[in-house]
């Protein structure tokens, strides 16, 4: 006598929870039209070039271009697709990122002392799909034997060269499209309106690049980059205050020259002359009552607010 089990079979799963599955384990990639239609287009995971961390990359095979994809995340920010809510409410979008970037930190790393052919070098999984995105390493190395063999060796001055020519042309477009790099309004207005500020100009616009393209440097480069720069430690604090060697009589300009600040709250001194302050007005009875009714409570806008 055969038994059967007493257990039911568990009904398929519906098609709305299936939905629902496939929404919240999915991702929201913002990118352009053409870069989907491409069918050479892929998504691989590398270490980040600055910290070794896993990160994901968008390769165009078409075009040869290598896009970093980035991630926007908020907490308490969800998404809504058709009638289903995505818990993850992050936003995936894509940069391009320059391949040598890349390969830099396992150049750096292996071949310091002796070269290496580029297709050894990238032999590992993932790196294998990047040979096809480099014509030659001569910015960061220098070629050893023939040239069919792509054999380099590390070159650390030429490295430097190449970051600090990024740098500079990173800091001249956001110059040229006049992104304030400064530590806030007041000083990004001081900048602007100094006389003879060039120099300051460009210190600051080559210090914000410098911060950018640290973000896919090894700390080691970094710090070369800096000493190379020279950057002033006190450039970002001291920005309205230049030191006297380099502004002449700056007793008598400092007497003129002020920040602007909260025009309800600290208006600027001028000549030593300080503005009458208003007194604050006295509330009414029902002004009073009405405050004291709302204590404790919230605004609307404050749920909507960061956390």
């Amino acid at each position: 006598m055969t038994t059967r089990s007493k257990r039911k079979a568990e009904p398929p799963e519906s098609k709305d929870v299936l939905t629902k599955k496939r929404i919240e384990n999915s991702w929201i990639l913002l990118v352009k039209e053409d870069l989907l239609k491409n069918d050479n287009f892929s998504i691989i995971t590398l270490p980040h070039p600055a910290h070794g961390g896993p990160s994901k990359y968008c390769l165009d095979q078409a075009n040869l271009k290598i896009y970093e994809i980035v991630t926007f995340k908020e907490d308490y920010r969800s998404w809504f697709i058709d009638d289903t809510v995505k818990s993850d409410g992050s936003l995936m979008m894509v940069t391009p990122i320059n391949p040598l970037f890349l390969v830099l930190p396992k150049l750096r790393q292996k071949c310091c002392d002796r070269a290496m052919p580029l297709e050894d070098l990238l032999s590992e999984k993932g790196f294998d799909k990047l040979i096809s995105f480099f014509n030659d390493l001569n910015a960061i190395g220098d070629l050893k034997g023939s040239a069919d063999l792509k054999a380099y060796k590390y070159n650390e001055e030429k490295t430097l060269m190449w970051l600090e020519q990024k740098i500079r042309k990173l800091s001249q477009i956001l110059k040229d499209r006049n992104i304030h790099v400064t530590s806030g309004a007041i000083s990004a207005t001081f900048v602007a309106s100094t006389v003879n500020s060039d120099k300051v100009d460009e210190e600051f616009y080559l210090k914000y690049a410098h911060g950018i393209v640290s973000e896919y440097l090894e700390d080691h480069l970094i710090k070369l980059l800096e000493e190379r720069f020279n950057f002033k430690s006190d450039l970002i604090e001291q920005v309205g205050n230049k030191r006297k060697s380099e502004m002449g009589d700056s007793n008598e300009i400092m007497k003129k020259i002020k920040f602007e600040a909260d025009e309800t709250e600290n208006k600027p001194i001028v000549n030593n002359v300080v503005p009458d302050v208003k007194k604050p007005k006295q509330l009414t009875s029902k002004e009073k009552a009405r405050q004291k009714a709302a204590s404790g409570t919230k605004t609307i806008s404050s749920f909507f607010s960061k956390s």
